[in-house]
């Protein structure tokens, strides 16, 4: 291997950790469920429509490693996209351990959230091209102001998934390239509220105690990707991205009580299938539809012995994201980009939580990509994401089975009406 080559893998590996660092700490949900779709500032221009089927710089490789398969330059795709913070929620909480009913609302507990990413393309032969990427694809930020409404339910939840990747892609034939990638995850969550804990001392004997669960956990997956040029117009992608199996162990504490705590996650499997065509040599269209298995997230269960074990039904279900988008060339060094995206959400009024505020997701993007000389260009994206208005009704429910609800915990009843403004820049640059 040339000198020039290893040099090439060092920032490849450099840059992949500096990347996988920073998005440890910044990690939120902006995708149905705890998905994440911000892996690219191109993408987002066009509502992640092409992303598996349009080789048009290396951050594809986060969606599917034989893209690089047509890219035969090195190349590296670095960014952030910043979501804005926002959120709205209103309701009551009533139960038998006080008083009064609680009201009120609260607003803004997504918060101010950078998402970095980086990729890099490293062609070895004229079939075979390696590929390093750092992104975070599931995760989840929510924060809620201390004494709103819901905070024997939830105060903060934190849940990050970080991964890295090493992929390799083979151009079977001209028409048609292969790529797998080696996947390591790293986890991190977080899990405070308030509780009502017993206490034979106390009259009532009720107290309210502030509860905390928090623990980490690694893995390793895979995923992947076939990308067929059926024309000189037209690009087929697919791509599969296997399951993530966490347990995190860690620490739950309430008060002065403290235990060693469990927590099994697994996030799910998904499918793509994505199409580009080139109109002509100025307009693009691209379309998208991605399958993910969110039945496999059942519940939050944090096994802490028998006075800080706690459970939350999830019993989410299996939804479909839906895009379409187009580019269009401009002028040589501007390329203009628009996209929708139907993101379904697996959760619905019957089993929303104050640690899952989610709803249908209707993306609305638009960008551009500048390119001032031929090596390098910049890419700049905006996201509008519409959720709308959603019901909330949550109670306890026992740790144990049958899990049974708990009445005299009480029941939080509101509503949400949650959007979202993100912009994403991205870095491009050939060598």
């Amino acid at each position: 291997m040339s000198p020039l080559k290893n040099r090439s893998l060092f920032s490849t590996v450099t840059i992949t950790l500096c990347g996988l660092l920073t998005a440890s700490v910044s990690s939120i949900s902006y995708g149905a469920g705890y998905g994440i779709n911000e892996n690219s500032g191109s993408y987002m221009g066009t509502g992640f429509a092409g992303r598996a089927s349009n080789p048009q710089d290396a951050s594809i490789l986060a969606s599917n490693p034989a893209g690089m398969g047509f890219m035969d330059a090195r190349s590296l795709s670095a960014g952030s996209a910043f979501i804005l913070k926002g959120g709205k929620f209103s309701g009551d909480f009533k139960s038998a351990f006080l008083q009064e009913p609680l009201s009120g609302s609260t607003s803004d507990f997504q918060k101010n959230t950078f998402v970095p990413f980086g990729h890099i393309v490293v062609p070895l032969h004229e079939h075979i091209n390696l590929g390093f990427s750092g992104y975070a694809p599931f995760g989840i930020e929510l924060e809620y102001d201390k004494g709103w409404v819901g905070q024997y339910f939830g105060l903060k939840t934190s849940v990050q998934v970080v991964n890295l990747q090493a992929s390799i892609s083979y151009r079977i034939m001209e028409q048609l390239s292969a790529g797998v990638g080696i996947i390591g995850s790293y986890v991190k969550g977080e899990l405070t509220q308030k509780t009502f804990f017993p206490d034979p001392k106390s009259f009532p004997p009720i107290i309210t105690l502030p509860a905390r669960v928090e623990g980490d956990d690694k893995a390793l997956s895979w995923n992947v990707g076939f990308l067929w040029r059926a024309n000189e117009k037209t690009y087929l992608g697919l791509a599969y991205h296997d399951q993530l199996k966490f347990t995190l162990e860690g620490d739950s504490k309430a008060g002065s009580l403290k235990h060693k705590a469990k927590l099994d996650i697994t996030m799910p499997e998904k499918v793509a299938l994505s199409m580009t065509h080139h109109i002509d040599s100025r307009l693009t269209l691209m379309a998208e539809a991605t399958w993910t298995r969110w039945s496999r997230f059942e519940q939050f269960h944090v096994k802490a012995g028998s006075m800080l074990s706690s459970y939350i039904p999830m019993k989410w279900k299996d939804v479909w994201a839906f895009s379409g988008g187009i580019s269009y060339q401009l002028l040589p060094e501007w390329q203009l980009r628009a996209g929708y995206m139907r993101d379904n959400s697996p959760v619905d009024d019957n089993n929303r939580t104050v640690r899952s505020p989610d709803a249908n997701r209707n993306w609305y993007t638009f960008g551009f990509n500048w390119k001032p000389v031929s090596e390098l260009s910049i890419d700049l994206s905006y996201a509008y994401v519409d959720m709308g208005k959603s019901n909330l009704t949550e109670q306890k429910h026992e740790s144990t089975p049958p899990h049974g609800v708990i009445p005299t915990y009480g029941t939080l009843n509101g509503e949400y009406n949650n959007h979202s403004h993100i912009i994403a820049a991205q870095l491009n640059y050939t060598f």
